[in-house]
């Protein structure tokens, strides 16, 4: 499969760089290096860590939650193939583990350091404990190596936007008996993982977009996102959580300062930066709004397998006109697809990345690719 990318042209009057960053250039992955991140448009995926269920996990899902199966039956491949075929988004589930072995069960009969891993404190990823848990990295920490090891053999690759799904599993009568929640110490764990594993070097972190900017929400109205030529070769992670999680992450770190992830926050929010709507259908006004204003915005192709199934594109055409910045699909060319659907998610063009047709004056969409 082809997977040559766009090139568009250099000469696009946009800024640089945006605060904290340093001036470079040269083309990065073949877009124009003064493109900034708002203005690129990115396939990206949905539970990258998680891959196509095996028939053991298929029986167990269909067992223990069989109205779910539809909805579960995707998978990715592993995160470095996602990556060597053009995914600059992809995402990952956290569960919190801060004394280890919460969620070791299922790999009682596993090889030892298998064993081992699953009982070392450190947040695990998996999408429902003791019914979905098979994940190509079993911890964050893991997942984290992956994508820094991958980053080592392709210096100067478009940054990678990565969503940190940290998820709370409260108890389940006779079924999952602990209460398992984000705390603040678990939040900072993250940020201590991601610091330390990727290293200051490879991260756009608030800080450093928000700048000498009062809060990073005007940093990022001010069009304070970095351009790539100085954005390359970094990562940027995301907290997708809920309300509690945010306002913990938050308490001390006004604007996000000190922090390594950005957030989910409401519009009005000092940390306002990015958003999650995930049904772009009916939102492509407010998205198209967001996007102008200087924000980033998330939106999903398709969910539960149902897109796929039925053929439908409509979700998938809602993104990708509304502009939104990041278009995430379980069912992009390159997953297991067992049942031959059709449907695929893909941006016009071939390739998964490319000027966002609402954020940046483009001088076209009908990009090259010989």
């Amino acid at each position: 499969m082809a997977r040559l990318v766009p090139l568009v042209a250099a000469t696009l009057s946009l800024s640089l760089a945006g605060p904290g960053f340093p001036r470079e250039s040269g083309p990065v992955e073949g877009l124009a290096a003064n493109l900034r991140l708002d203005q690129v448009q990115m396939l990206g995926s949905h539970n990258s860590y998680r891959p196509y269920p095996s028939a053991q996990a298929e029986a167990r899902i269909k067992a223990l939650a069989p109205d779910h199966w539809d909805e579960l039956d995707y998978g990715h491949p592993p995160l470095e193939a996602q990556l060597a075929i053009g995914i600059r988004q992809i995402e990952i589930d956290v569960a919190p583990d801060p004394q280890g072995g919460l969620y070791a069960t299922p790999y009682q009969m596993a090889a030892p350091d298998t064993r081992k891993a699953m009982m070392a404190p450190g947040a695990k990823v998996l999408h429902f404990p003791q019914v979905d848990y098979d994940s190509h990295c079993l911890s964050f920490h893991d997942c984290l190596a992956l994508l820094r090891r991958w980053s080592d053999g392709h210096p100067g690759h478009l940054p990678v936007t990565v969503l940190v799904n940290a998820s709370d599993f409260p108890p389940i009568p006779g079924f999952w008996l602990h209460d398992a929640k984000f705390e603040a110490a678990d939040l900072d764990a993250l940020d201590a993982d991601i610091r330390t594993v990727m290293g200051p070097e490879r991260l756009i972190v608030p800080d450093a977009v928000r700048g000498s900017h009062a809060t990073l929400a005007s940093a990022v109205r001010a069009h304070g996102w970095p351009a790539l030529a100085a954005a390359k070769g970094r990562f940027l992670f995301v907290l997708d959580a809920n309300d509690r999680h945010y306002a913990l992450y938050r308490a001390g770190h006004p604007s996000l300062r000190g922090r390594a992830m950005f957030g989910y926050y409401d519009e009005q929010a000092p940390e306002a930066s990015i958003f999650n709507i995930q049904e772009p259908r009916g939102e492509e006004a407010r998205i198209r709004r967001l996007v102008q204003a200087g924000f980033l915005v998330r939106a999903r192709a398709d969910s539960g397998s149902k897109e796929a199934r039925e053929g439908d594109t409509s979700r998938l055409t809602a993104a990708i006109t509304s502009g939104a910045q990041f278009v995430s699909s379980d069912y992009y060319d390159g997953v297991p697809n067992p049942h031959g659907f059709a449907y695929r998610a893909s941006l016009p063009g071939e390739a998964p990345y490319r000027c966002d047709p609402v954020t940046a004056r483009c001088p076209s969409n009908r990009e090259s690719h010989r």
